[in-house]
């Protein structure tokens, strides 16, 4: 008996605990449904509803409202929602339980985006939600309840407890600033962001306007894609603002959002390729320089893949990829010592940090962070870089002109000290060009009139018949006439590209060894003291080309030459060769002063004067650069200029690997 009453109290007690259990876990799961309501008194002006709880339907589970008590477990703090990327535009709900304090019963609600592909409000009334408001992507600016360029939703909240549903989808399924305003507040918030979002225009506006300014002055394709890029900012600020969906086409909802989607997916291409040009990438990292091409052909397919799944994941996506691009192009950029190099890093920085990082990684496809504030981020983010990247195009402008005009201020100085003696000395040369005409004349003279001489006198004696040998003189005269023609040919020689590249002695040459040799020729023209030398040679040793090895090497002396003699005290030069794309490319560049667009169009032209202290490497007569020309041109290839990184001249001479036949190039 004491046995069974022992068994009995045991079994007592685990029914007791089995029902205490049962108990809290029923508690539990409606602690879990339960929500503490959000308290709005009358004091609150403005109040961000981090408290609510929200439910990201990815699955697309929720059909109709109605449904929604079905998952209402699932609904849980937005730090508690499991974020993942979705492809798709998605719903996210979000449900308010308000506790309504305050004498106040008319509310507006914001989202921080000027229009939302979907939103739909709901209160419950009766134990079920009834929808008071409800829009979609073609819904027109005269549809909304509060004409403003940013979305607001006003709400009639009693006095007490009361409960609201919002279904709303985003841009890019970003992240949303819900927030309740008092009508005070709201007038004041709507107020300040109109003017602070034209205040931001405005100022961009006006770097466009220096921007254009500058490219009128300074046309070039790096600075067209960098007009476009911030012209591109500007309508994205336009856009974000909402003014574009306000004032350009209030009645085509589903056209602003396809013109959201256009400017997201476009804006990359004209900031890759601006990049790629501020650096030169072409001439000084070409491994880099292909990367970037190819991801700006990738950007370029992904714009009308997003206009037709009226989504820029994708795009997004590509911006993910691209973040190790941006981060050695930050290292590779911080260590060149070029102007405005270091700015232009910390603008790539930002553009690494704002937008890869933060919005598009961290807040938008990803949802990574629960970043609220996302449309100031990306207008934040891109203000900071346009800033950045104008100072640094004209930190490079500056200095560009600023060794233009000290430049010219030794010219002058130069010219008023030589204006006296060059005077005295023009007269002698006048004098000595007319010995040489008259020298050049009877040089010419005497070559014409010996076989004429003799041609007239065959003609005489075969006229008045008083030769022995008729044969033999008219053999003499055909001589001379043969003599004639061959001087008249010797005088054309010079004047033709193909009988220059004729007399060029072309042999089987290796390269490396080439231009070692060149090298330690220019070295003995190079005082240690005013002027650096160095060589970049990474030749295959066994590497061979054929042409000219004293017309080439000549070439380069007269370019190295140049750099010494024109390139200033302290002057830095390098000398590189490799091999790309079946040609031979040897660079030499100098930390001299650098030249305008128009001077590199001109520079290999015979007696270009306009930049003298660059143009004359014969003679100062302006020929030196244009014989270098026609001797690479002989051989099949092209002489090339622009500034170098260095901060000078960088001059390439371009020979192809293999024979060209240069009467066809």
């Amino acid at each position: 008996m004491i046995v069974t009453n022992g068994y009995r109290v045991l079994f007592m007690r685990f029914i007791f605990l089995l029902l205490v259990g049962c108990f809290l876990l029923t508690g539990h799961a409606a602690m879990a449904a339960q929500q503490q309501s959000i308290l709005l008194d009358d004091s609150t002006t403005e109040l961000t509803l981090r408290d609510a709880r929200f439910f990201y339907d990815y699955d697309k589970q929720i059909k109709e409202v109605s449904n929604v008590s079905k998952y209402v477990q699932q609904f849980v703090a937005l730090s508690e929602v499991k974020k993942r990327p979705q492809h798709a535009l998605y719903s996210k709900w979000a449900w308010l339980k308000l506790d309504n304090r305050s004498n106040t019963t008319d509310w507006v609600m914001s989202f921080g985006f000027a229009r939302l592909p979907k939103l739909a409000v709901y209160v419950l009334e009766d134990g079920r939600f009834k929808q008071i408001h409800s829009q979609d992507a073609s819904a027109s600016f005269e549809q909304r309840p509060i004409h403003d360029p940013q979305m607001y939703v006003p709400l009639n909240i009693r006095q007490g407890h009361s409960e609201f549903l919002v279904e709303f989808q985003t841009f890019a399924n970003a992240p949303a600033n819900l927030r309740l305003h008092a009508p005070a507040h709201y007038l004041s918030t709507s107020q300040l962001s109109i003017l602070t979002n034209a205040s931001l225009a405005g100022v961009v506006a006006a770097i466009l306007l220096i921007v254009i300014v500058n490219l009128a002055f300074n046309r070039n394709t790096t600075n067209v894609f960098y007009a476009l890029w911030t012209f591109l900012f500007l309508l994205i600020v336009i856009d974000m603002a909402g003014f574009t969906f306000q004032y350009f086409w209030p009645n085509y909802g589903f056209f602003s959002g396809q013109f959201s989607i256009a400017l997201m997916a476009i804006v990359p291409i004209f900031h890759l390729l601006f990049v790629r040009g501020f650096l030169q990438l072409k001439h000084y990292h070409p491994t880099l320089n292909t990367l970037y091409v190819c991801a700006t052909w990738l950007y370029i397919l992904l714009v009308p893949t997003a206009l037709y799944l009226q989504s820029v994941y994708f795009n997004l996506l590509a911006s993910t990829f691209v973040i190790p691009l941006f981060v050695y192009t930050c290292v590779w950029s911080f260590r060149q010592q070029g102007p405005g190099m270091r700015t232009f890093t910390y603008s790539l920085v930002n553009h690494l940090v704002f937008l890869n990082l933060l919005t598009i990684v961290g807040a938008s496809y990803g949802n990574l962070i629960d970043l609220f504030q996302i449309t100031s981020f990306i207008k934040i983010g891109y203000l900071i870089e346009v800033l950045l990247f104008t100072v640094a195009l004209a930190l490079q402008h500056k200095s560009l002109q600023g060794q233009l005009v000290r430049h010219l201020e030794q010219q002058v100085n130069a010219l008023n000290r030589t204006v006296v003696s060059e005077r005295q000395v023009v007269n002698e040369q006048v004098n000595q060009l007319k010995a040489k005409e008259e020298q050049l004349f009877t040089d010419l003279s005497h070559e014409l009139r010996t076989p004429l001489t003799v041609m007239k006198i065959q003609v005489e004696s075969l006229q008045y018949n008083i030769v022995e040998n008729v044969e033999d003189s008219y053999a003499k005269l055909m001589a001379k006439i043969d003599e004639l023609h061959k001087f008249i040919d010797q005088l054309m020689l010079v004047t033709t590209d193909k009988d220059v590249a004729n007399i060029l002695n072309k042999e089987e040459i290796k390269v490396a060894h080439f231009i070692n040799e060149t090298f330690q020729t220019c070295m003995t023209y190079v005082d240690p003291k005013k002027a650096r030398l160095e060589i970049i040679n990474r030749l295959d040793p066994h590497f061979t080309m054929q042409f000219d090895r004293r017309s080439i090497g000549n070439a380069i002396l007269e370019v190295v030459k140049n750099a010494l003699k024109y390139g200033g005290d302290g002057v830095d030069i390098k000398m590189s060769a490799q091999v790309t794309q079946q040609h031979l490319v040897l660079r030499i560049e100098d930390s001299g002063m650098p030249l305008s667009y128009d001077a590199h169009r001109q520079l290999f032209q015979p007696l270009f004067r306009e930049e003298a202290s660059r143009s004359s490497l014969s003679g100062g007569k302006g020929m030196g650069l244009a014989v270098c020309k026609k001797i690479v041109e002989c051989h099949g290839g092209k002489i090339e200029s622009h500034n170098s990184l260095l901060g000078g001249l960088c001059i390439e001479i371009i020979l192809p690997t293999s024979e060209v036949d240069v009467a066809l190039a």
